[in-house]
């Protein structure tokens, strides 16, 4: 706490606290219990996001570590964190697992942020600087719709961490003035964000940036943080190796997506023009306002009437803005502006005061600018709590707790229908898939597909048990060309080394180089699901093939068929 407050401030901060942090420690103790409850959540589209985690989790239980032994589509961080949580609450459903593994950093940031904001500001800015941070990370929602019917979002679950940590950078920035919390507070967030998703990184850099220019940021705030990240780094790649690699596999990958980005904003502003226009008139309203004299320059008392103002409301909301929409062009989706709620936060405490004859048009706008998302997480929870209990859950024990979810009655019968047409019609699919194009553009979407999918994988984990058996031989590695591959959890084998996670070949797959090849080639048991057979799955064959020469294909089961590798004598 800064030594310039005065003793009324820090009763009132202390009085604050007094509820505040009962809330948040509620909050997290919530959250706690329900990981430790066998749940059963509705299946949504591409659930299988989830499966590339316990692909993760499952191979650094085997001793596996992301970057340096398997190429992983985002940071190391996310992956850790998963496995920890994993052993923390093996049996929790694994869209909350994955969706609460940050709160190990995130609530005791929050933590600090409320004791700087509630000592110099009261209750009421810390508590709503609370509020929306809880709401989006227990709810494990996009603010955008992939399929209409109702389900859980287990799609960019890593876009969600990423935005959330965005959001408490915003807030540390606007929000937190003790230069020794702010310092502790940068330090945590920029190497959470670094090793969480390097896009969230890029993002969030604006926001740091005019932080230090503007004089939110101290200079010794700034050297001191930089210092802590790099040490932290550098202590990380001589312990573990594992930064070089995780650098070179982001270049990797940004070299593989260099799409124009224009297209991108474009698709993203269209995507989100119900919050970035109503966001994006707000912050010409509030500059209108600014230049004819109606408003303050936020927390600017001196300084150049330029840098008075730049560092005003207007600027604020437009660039977080921008920041945001910058991020959704590469996680389309997610929960990216909720970013700007710190700088819509600062305009409400000072309406009272501030801005004249347009309040009311500022208030219209924010709520514009607010609600859309709100309302859309808050309605997907509440259809999918409500349509929970009459939902058919997945019988696939073998899967353990990814195998906890439920689907509606027709989309159970349409999977069960659709897969002998898979299988009888085989020849269609490939036809289909030699074309580059899918059955369904929304396949993926499809939770009968999803559903399909853990059920064949479930199939697949007792075929592999019995042909054990049979042949009295224990596959010790395994690997699966498809998108997701939970195998080396499910079966508590280790995964094929060096190959991505993720895989999706548009995207996360790097060329083969030998060490891959050579990895694979010494694989066990590589598994090829069929039911159906579509262009990601039959570009991942080919990709893999070469290393597959000295394999015997067999049929495993009906939906899959398997590479195996001849015993050696």
């Amino acid at each position: 706490m800064s030594m310039d407050l005065t003793d009324g401030d820090e009763t009132r901060g202390r009085r604050a606290l007094t509820w505040l942090y009962p809330v948040l420690a509620a909050f997290a103790l919530v959250l706690v219990i329900l990981q430790t409850l066998p749940l059963v959540l509705p299946i949504g589209p591409m659930y299988w996001d989830v499966l590339v985690y316990y692909d993760a989790i499952g191979r650094i239980a085997q001793g596996q570590w992301p970057a340096v032994d398997f190429f992983a589509p985002v940071g190391p961080l996310e992956y850790f964190l998963a496995a920890f949580s994993n052993v923390l609450f093996p049996q929790a459903q694994p869209v909350l697992l994955t969706q609460w593994i940050w709160l190990p950093v995130t609530v005791p940031v929050m933590a600090l942020i409320l004791w700087d904001v509630a000592s110099r500001s009261g209750g009421r800015a810390a508590f709503w600087l609370l509020v929306p941070w809880m709401l989006f990370t227990a709810l494990p929602y996009n603010v955008v719709d992939f399929y209409p019917y109702p389900g859980t979002d287990a799609f960019g679950i890593y876009n969600r961490h990423g935005a959330q940590l965005m959001y408490l950078v915003a807030a540390t920035v606007l929000f937190v003035r003790g230069p020794v919390i702010q310092t502790v507070l940068l330090s945590v967030l920029v190497l959470a964000l670094a090793f969480c998703k390097i896009t969230a990184f890029l993002a969030a850099g604006p926001v740091l940036l005019f932080g230090l220019v503007l004089g939110r940021i101290r200079l010794g705030t700034a050297i001191t943080t930089a210092l802590v990240c790099v040490g932290v780094t550098g202590i990380a790649e001589l312990t573990t190796g594992m930064v070089v690699p995780y650098v070179q596999d982001i270049i990797v990958l940004a070299s593989q997506n260099t799409g124009a980005l224009l297209p991108r904003f474009l698709t993203a502003a269209s995507l989100h023009f119900n919050v970035f226009g109503a966001g994006g008139l707000l912050a010409i309203v509030l500059l209108i306002a600014t230049l004819s004299g109606n408003a303050g320059t936020g927390s600017r008392s001196s300084g150049s009437a330029i840098a008075r103002l730049i560092d005003a409301d207007w600027f604020w909301v437009g660039l977080l803005l921008v920041c945001g929409l910058f991020y959704e062009t590469q996680n389309t989706g997610s929960q990216a502006f909720l970013l700007v709620w710190p700088a819509l936060l600062a305009i409400l405490l000072k309406l009272k005061t501030e801005y004249g004859r347009y309040k009311t048009v500022i208030v219209v706008l924010i709520g514009f600018t607010v609600l859309p998302n709100v309302s859309t997480v808050l309605h997907k929870a509440a259809r999918a709590i409500a349509v929970a209990p009459g939902y058919i859950q997945l019988d696939a024990p073998d899967l353990g707790p990814l195998g906890r979810v439920s689907a509606k009655d027709v989309f159970v019968t349409r999977a069960e229908r659709i897969r002998q047409i898979y299988i009888d019609r085989r020849e269609t699919f490939e036809d289909i898939a030699a074309q580059g194009i899918l059955p369904s553009f929304l396949l993926f979407s499809d939770p009968d597909y999803q559903y399909l999918l853990l059920q064949e994988m479930q199939e697949a984990a007792e075929a592999v048990k019995s042909l054990e058996l049979r042949s009295k031989r224990r596959f010790e590695s395994v690997f699966s060309l498809d998108f997701a591959n939970p195998f080396p959890y499910i079966l508590r084998r280790k995964g094929a080394e060096f190959v991505s996670i993720g895989a999706d070949p548009n995207r996360a797959v790097p060329e083969l180089d030998p060490k891959t090849r050579d990895a694979v080639a010494q694989t066990d048991l590589v598994l090829v699901p069929t039911c159906p057979v579509h262009h990601a799955r039959r570009v991942l064959l080919e990709h893999y093939a070469s290393a597959l020469t000295g394999h015997e294909r067999i049929t495993l089961t009906p939906c899959y068929d398997a590479f195996i590798l001849p015993r050696t004598q």
